[in-house]
C-alpha cells in the first residue's frame, strides 16, 4: 500500500488519535501548557474527516473487533456538524477560560468527551458504540459541575442519575439484541431488531435509553439544570452535538426501514408534538437567557422525535425521513450553538460599539432560523421535515400543529433576546481574547451550510417558492407579533423552577423514600412478612440477572484487556474531577 492510499486510513485514526494525546497532554504536569495550547483544535480532524473521504478501520483485536467508519450519509453529516461545532466552541473557550483557574480540568473533560463523541459517530459496531458512548456521557459529567458549587453539584448529581439509568436501559437493549453472538456490526442491527421476538421491548428500551440523552419529554430534566451551569462553550456542544448522539443512537439501533412498530411510532410521535409545546410554554416562564435556550432545544428536538415515530411506524417512508432528522440536526447544532455562545459572548461585548452590533445581529438570525423564518436554515429544516411527513403519510393535523409550534419557537427565542439583554454590560471589552473571532467564523460557516447543505440540497429551490416562503413567513410574523405586545403589556408569568417535573416528584419520592427507610430500620431485627416477600422477590430478580449475564459470559472471559482499559478510563475520569 502506497504513503497516499494510507491517507483516508490515517485520517479516520487521528480524529480519535489527536484529542486522546491533547487529554494526556493536559493532565501531565510537564505537558500541560502545550496541551491546553493545542486543544482547542482538537477537532480540526473531524472537520477534515466530513468534509472528505476516509476508510473503514479495524482492529480485530481490540475490544469485541472495533471497526470505525463508514462513508454514509448519517457519519459524514454527523462528522461535519459535529467537528464544526467543537473546533469553533473550542477556540471560543480559549479565550473564555483565560482567567479560570480550573481551565486544565475543563480542557481535560472537553477533550474526553470529545473522543467519546466522535468516536460514536465513527463506531461501526455496538461494542465500540458503546464504549465511546458511555465515555461521552460519563466525561460530560466534569463540563456540567466545572463551576464546582452548590448549583453545578445539583445539576451535576440529576445528569450523574439519569445518565446511569439511560446506560441501564441500554445494556438490557444491548444484550437483547446481540444474544450470544456478543457483538453486531450496524449492518446487520436493523434486521436483527426486525427480526426479533422481543422486537417491541427493544424498541422501547432503545427509545427510552438514548431518550435520556435526547431530553424526551419525562426525561429531559437534566437539560434546563445543566445547561446553565456547564461554561458557555460546554453549553454549546451539550446542547448542539452530544444530545444528538442520542438521535444518532436510535438511527443505528431501530429497525427503521426493516419492520413497523406502529404502537411504539405513535407513542413517539406523541411525545415529540407534546415536547413542542411543552419546551415553549415552561422556557417562556423562566428569567435566565440559556435556561431558556435549554427549555427550546426540549421543544426542537421533539420535531426529531416526531420524525423517528413516524419512520417506526412508514418503513417505506424511513429514508426519506432520516435525510429530514440529518438536516434539522445540522440546522440545530450550529444554531444552538451560536445561541449559547453568544449568550456568553455578549458579557465581554456590551450593547454598544461595531462589534456589539455585529453580535446582537448574529444572535437574532440564529433566533430566526430557530423559528424557521424564511430563507434560513430553520426553514430549510422544516421543509424537509413537512415534506417527508407527507411521505409517511403522517395525520392531516400534523402540519398544523408544526405551524403552531413555530409561533412558539419564536416566543421562545424572543424570550431568550429579552433575557439575555440584562446580561451585557453597557460597554464591553477590548479584548475579548479571540472569541468574537471565533464566534463570527461559526456564523459564516453557518450561512455557508445553508447555500452547501451537506444534505437536503434539493430543498433549497423550494425554499423560495411562495407558498413555502408564506408557511415559513406567518408563524414567524404571528409570534413577533404576540412577543411586541406581550413586551408593551410588561406582564410576567411565575416561573416555573429550572427541571419542572423534578420538583414536585422530588417533594413526593423523597418523603416516601425517608418513611420507607425508617420502617425498614425498625423492622431489621424482626423482619415481617411482607419484608421477607420483598427480599424474596429481589432474591428472584438477582437470580433473574445473573442467568441472563452468564450468557455472555463465554465471550466476554476472552478480554484479557478490557478490565484494564476500563480501569484507565475511570482513572483519568476522576483524576481531571479532582483537579
Amino acid at each position: 500500500m502506497s504513503g497516499w492510499e494510507e491517507v483516508p486510513s490515517l485520517l479516520v485514526m487521528a480524529t480519535l488519535g489527536v484529542p486522546l494525546v491533547l487529554t494526556v497532554a493536559v493532565m501531565l504536569p510537564a505537558t500541560r501548557k502545550g496541551g491546553v495550547l493545542l486543544a482547542p483544535w482538537a477537532a480540526l480532524p473531524t472537520v477534515v474527516l466530513g468534509l472528505s473521504a476516509g476508510a473503514t478501520v479495524s482492529w480485530p483485536h481490540v475490544l469485541l473487533g472495533m471497526r470505525l467508519y463508514a462513508p454514509d450519509e448519517v457519519t459524514r453529516t454527523y462528522l461535519l456538524f459535529t467537528g464544526v461545532l467543537w473546533l469553533f466552541s473550542g477556540l471560543f473557550a480559549r479565550g473564555y477560560l483565560r482567567e479560570d483557574g480550573r481551565k486544565a480540568s475543563f480542557w481535560g473533560f472537553y477533550l474526553a468527551t470529545l473522543v467519546g463523541n466522535v468516536g460514536a459517530v465513527l463506531a461501526r459496531d455496538m461494542a465500540s458504540f458503546y464504549l465511546f458512548f458511555a465515555m461521552m456521557t460519563f466525561c460530560a459529567y466534569g463540563l456540567v459541575v466545572h463551576s464546582r458549587d452548590e448549583r453545578a453539584a445539583r445539576a451535576g448529581r440529576v445528569y450523574i442519575i439519569m445518565a446511569l439509568v439511560g446506560e441501564v436501559l441500554l445494556l438490557a437493549a444491548f444484550f437483547l439484541i446481540a444474544g450470544t453472538r456478543i457483538n453486531l456490526m450496524f449492518d446487520e442491527v436493523p434486521r436483527v431488531v426486525a427480526e426479533a421476538p422481543e422486537r417491541t421491548l427493544i424498541c422501547v428500551l432503545i427509545l427510552a435509553g438514548f431518550g435520556v440523552k435526547v431530553g424526551v419529554l419525562l426525561l429531559h430534566m437534566w437539560l434546563p439544570l445543566a445547561h446553565p451551569v456547564a461554561p458557555a462553550p460546554g453549553s454549546a456542544v451539550l446542547s448542539g452535538t452530544i444530545i444528538k448522539v442520542g438521535v444518532l443512537g436510535w438511527l443505528r439501533f431501530l429497525p427503521l426501514g426493516e419492520a413497523s412498530v406502529p404502537e411504539v411510532g405513535q407513542v413517539l410521535v406523541a411525545l415529540g408534538l407534546a415536547a413542542s409545546f411543552y419546551g415553549v410554554l415552561v422556557g417562556l416562564t423562566q428569567k435566565e437567557a440559556k435556561t431558556v435556550l435549554a427549555y427550546s432545544s426540549i421543544s426542537q428536538m421533539g420535531f426529531l422525535t416526531l420524525a423517528v415515530g413516524l419512520a417506526l411506524g412508514a418503513p417505506e417512508a424511513a429514508p426519506v425521513l432520516v435525510g429530514a432528522v440529518l438536516v434539522y440536526a445540522t440546522h440545530h447544532s450550529l444554531a444552538k450553538g451560536l445561541l449559547f455562545l453568544g449568550a456568553g459572548l455578549v458579557h465581554e461585548t456590551g450593547r454598544r460599539g461595531w462589534r456589539a452590533v455585529v453580535v446582537w445581529v448574529g444572535l437574532v438570525w440564529a433566533g430566526l432560523e430557530i423559528a424557521g423564518a424564511p430563507l434560513t436554515s430553520g426553514a430549510l429544516a422544516k421543509l424537509s421535515l413537512k415534506s417527508a411527513e407527507a411521505v409517511a403519510h403522517a395525520p392531516e393535523v400534523v402540519p398544523t400543529l408544526l405551524s403552531l409550534a413555530a409561533v412558539g419557537s419564536t416566543l421562545i427565542m424572543a424570550r431568550f433576546l429579552v433575557t439575555v439583554l440584562p446580561d451585557a454590560p453597557e460597554q464591553g471589552t477590548r479584548d475579548t481574547g479571540g472569541m468574537w473571532l471565533s464566534w463570527m467564523l461559526l456564523l459564516v460557516v453557518d450561512t455557508v451550510l445553508l447555500v452547501w447543505p451537506p444534505v437536503g440540497s434539493e430543498f433549497l429551490p423550494k425554499l423560495l417558492e411562495p407558498k413555502n416562503v408564506w408557511s415559513s413567513a406567518w408563524p414567524v410574523a404571528l409570534g413577533v407579533a404576540v412577543s411586541a405586545v406581550a413586551w408593551r403589556m410588561g406582564r410576567s408569568v411565575p416561573e416555573i423552577p429550572a427541571g419542572d417535573v423534578l420538583w414536585p416528584l422530588s417533594r413526593l419520592v423523597l418523603p416516601g423514600w425517608r418513611l420507607l427507610t425508617r420502617g425498614a430500620e425498625r423492622e431489621e431485627s424482626k423482619p415481617g412478612e411482607l419484608t421477607v416477600r420483598t427480599l424474596r422477590g429481589f432474591a428472584r430478580l438477582r437470580d433473574l440477572f445473573l442467568r441472563e449475564v452468564s450468557r455472555g459470559e463465554e465471550g466476554l472471559s476472552r478480554l484479557s484487556h478490557v478490565g484494564f482499559l476500563l480501569l484507565v478510563f475511570l482513572g483519568v475520569f476522576l483524576f481531571l474531577l479532582v483537579r
